[in-house]
């Protein structure tokens, strides 16, 4: 009989009479919410990890960078006991018993990626020249912060630094707030029903501003006119809001998150959202303003997903407060694949032959979640207001 140990890693504290035990989940950045088994698992191993029982049980996350500890469950002992019964012993079983391989983020420290039937391997880039280095992975979220400045890249998508004092815009925080909405109206039970105009507000939306909220609740009403739902095809199931290749020749796995994917008329119909206050301008091409759309044709052109390509086509739904299109492209259109390929190669190859990693102060400065500690672009900023540079 083989015998597991189910342990948490974090801050441990309990009351002077033993009354109370606290299990604090550490992260780097503010406090994020985390799925119910997590805290459901934790709370029952500070319930039932040490010689005496606890009445209660409270479970607290916090970042080390942040000022701020967030409590989200309290228990008592019948209580955590219960829900690890009915949410943590099935999950673990899953997990102690699982074989199956799914692709993800992870894929680029994996050993097994060369020939992992879970991972396609695809030459998505054949124009690019591969750099010996070690194996990573890339989604344009990457790349458009190398794009921005390659210091930016390298701490706060390699090194996971962030500056928890930045404020985002509010096209950010609306946007966000809007995909979170539509993903929640497009899964489950809601997938079979078309997205209203006069729907109820999800929590993303309503925890918003007043102003934030309503420009986010026009945006949604405008999408009433886009929602494909519910004319897609039966298909098996699965959650397909990750997309994983490898381009083993370049050492790279390419994941991407489509907002919408779904089988239809022998190919797939991949659908980005973006929100915006203004039409997109005319005088850039498509593909470079949004280079999401150029690595979906990539990956839809390369067969990874199976499915005929010709079949198939990329939308860009642009949402407005007061207005909405859709755009279509062909990934069986061999200048649209060429067009795709130079905008994601153009961003691909200086970031794979890049070591050092350089600052490039300029406009992005201004926002840019790790400004503290870069230099250069701490003293950029101070000029540009006309002020002393912020301390180091």
């Amino acid at each position: 009989m083989r015998r597991y140990e189910q342990t948490c890693w974090g801050r441990r504290y309990q009351s002077e009479d033993g009354s109370v035990r606290e299990m604090w989940l550490l992260g780097l950045t503010t406090p994020k919410e985390r799925p119910s088994v997590v805290y459901a698992a934790a709370a029952n191993v500070a319930a039932f990890g040490g010689p005496a029982l606890p009445e209660r049980v409270r479970v607290v996350v916090f970042g080390a960078m942040s000022p701020v500890a967030e409590q989200f469950p309290e228990w008592t002992v019948e209580q955590v006991r219960q829900r690890a019964q009915n949410e943590v012993a099935p999950r673990l079983i899953a997990v102690v018993d699982g074989t199956e391989r799914r692709a993800g983020g992870d894929c680029a420290q994996c050993m097994l990626t060369s020939g992992c039937v879970a991972l396609p391997s695809v030459d998505l880039l054949p124009d690019v020249p591969a750099v010996p280095g070690p194996k990573r992975a890339l989604s344009v979220t990457d790349l458009r912060h190398y794009r921005s400045c390659p210091a930016r890249y390298h701490l706060l998508m390699q090194l996971h630094i962030r500056d928890v004092e930045t404020v985002e815009s509010q096209p950010i925080v609306v946007g966000r707030a809007v995909d979170t909405a539509l993903r929640d109206r497009h899964t489950g039970a809601s997938q079979h029903r078309r997205c209203g105009p006069d729907q109820p507000l999800d929590g993303a939306v309503t925890a918003l501003s007043e102003e934030s909220r309503s420009t986010a609740s026009r945006m949604l009403a405008q999408h009433s006119a886009l929602c494909p739902l519910p004319d897609v095809e039966e298909h098996d199931g699965e959650p397909r809001n990750l997309v994983v290749v490898h381009d083993e020749r370049l050492g790279v796995v390419f994941i991407a998150a489509p907002d919408l994917l779904y089988p239809r008329s022998g190919g797939w119909v991949w659908r980005e959202t973006k929100t915006s206050m203004h039409r997109l301008p005319r005088d850039r091409p498509l593909l470079q303003q949004v280079p999401q759309l150029a690595l979906a044709v990539l990956m839809l052109a390369s067969g990874a997903l199976g499915r005929d390509a010709a079949r198939s086509r990329v939308e860009l739904e642009q949402l407005r407060p007061n207005g909405c299109a859709l755009e279509e492209l062909d990934p069986g259109n061999p200048v649209v694949v060429a067009e795709a390929r130079e905008v994601i190669g153009g961003m691909v190859s200086p970031l794979l032959a890049d070591t050092a990693y350089e600052p490039t102060p300029g406009r992005d400065c201004a926002g840019c979640e790790v400004r503290r500690w870069c230099a250069p672009g701490s003293q950029y900023v101070a000029g540009q207001a006309g002020g002393p540079p912020r301390d180091q």
